[in-house]
């Protein structure tokens, strides 16, 4: 896997979609998630800082939201994407993005399975996804020992994503969710410097104070465009694309787990709660020696790819 440093964005995807109007000095922001890996928290975090700056993002979870469309770079074009939210990652997919910086982030694939085994069970919604509705039933019928196995084939696709994912790529900071949840402020610190979203202290006290009535504009006319239809063509105040660092703290403390999860600590576990405990390893305590041997039988190879294990032989 690639470190965290920054480098220089990768080029143009060749996409016949690919516009020529977006500057290579101004490229899209991209977030690159997968399934049960903290997306929901991401892009809560993503959504309040474009907000504020008034960017235009995005959320996509897969195919089915830009099938009207040639491909996603298509989908970002058309719709003038600032910032996008790629929940369900997949690098053929990704390929087909214009020039961009973005952050992929990854988790323990065995926290994975059991994260959406409880998920799947109780709290994820099942609007437009029927296969949940099916795989929920069964869960239900079951006991955990065998609906962590069942979770293994419904969870395939997630783990197939994350294994044929391109972890080299320039243009794309890789991140650990372990690294990530415990130290947002530095981890986050980070990926917006890589994708030129934070303000590293290159203006003065007058420039924040307009910076600050920007945002502030900004979200009157967010919330203005929902109420009233002769503002939709209102101009954003999108001179300052970039956030001052006490905002970016603002945000993270009003996106924590405690508050997010409606006031438990990590650790507190709610298993109807889609945040429902938020913390790494905890799949040694749901794993049995079957379960071990299942999950080394098909997804060992991406285990010690993302470096969760150094030995193949590894135990709970």
């Amino acid at each position: 896997m690639q470190s965290d440093s920054a480098a220089p964005p990768a080029a143009a995807s060749e996409s016949a979609s690919t516009p020529s109007d977006r500057a290579a000095d101004s490229p899209l922001c991209v977030f690159f998630g997968h399934h049960k890996c903290a997306t929901s928290w991401i892009t809560e975090i993503l959504m309040e800082a474009s907000f504020r700056l008034g960017q235009h993002l995005e959320i996509v979870h897969g195919p089915a939201d830009f099938d009207d469309h040639d491909d996603l770079g298509h989908f970002v074009n058309k719709r003038d994407v600032d910032v996008l939210a790629y929940t369900n990652a997949n690098d053929v997919h990704a390929r087909a993005l214009p020039p961009m910086r973005g952050f992929h982030v990854v988790r323990d694939p065995r926290d994975v399975l059991v994260s959406a085994y409880f998920s799947h069970l109780h709290s994820h919604p099942t609007d437009n996804w029927p296969e949940l509705v099916e795989h929920r039933d069964r869960l239900q019928s079951m006991s955990k020992e065998d609906g962590l196995m069942r979770e293994m084939d419904f969870s395939e696709p997630a783990f197939d994503d994350m294994n044929t994912w391109d972890y080299d790529r320039s243009d794309v900071m890789e991140l650990k969710l372990e690294t990530l949840s415990p130290a947002p402020e530095a981890g986050f610190t980070k990926v917006f410097s890589f994708m030129n979203m934070l303000d590293r202290g290159q203006t003065d006290g007058m420039e924040r104070t307009a910076k600050t009535i920007g945002m502030a504009v900004n979200r009157w006319l967010y919330r203005g465009r929902h109420v009233l239809p002769s503002m939709q063509e209102a101009p954003r105040v999108d001179s300052w694309p970039t956030l001052p660092p006490e905002t970016l703290q603002t945000i993270l403390e009003e996106k924590s787990f405690e508050r997010m999860s409606g006031g438990r600590e990590k650790g507190e576990e709610d298993v109807t709660d889609h945040f429902r405990k938020g913390v790494p390893g905890d799949w040694k305590n749901h794993f049995t020696e079957e379960h071990v041997s299942a999950f080394k039988d098909r997804y060992n190879d991406l285990l010690l790819k993302l470096g969760y294990e150094e030995d193949a032989d590894w135990t709970a």
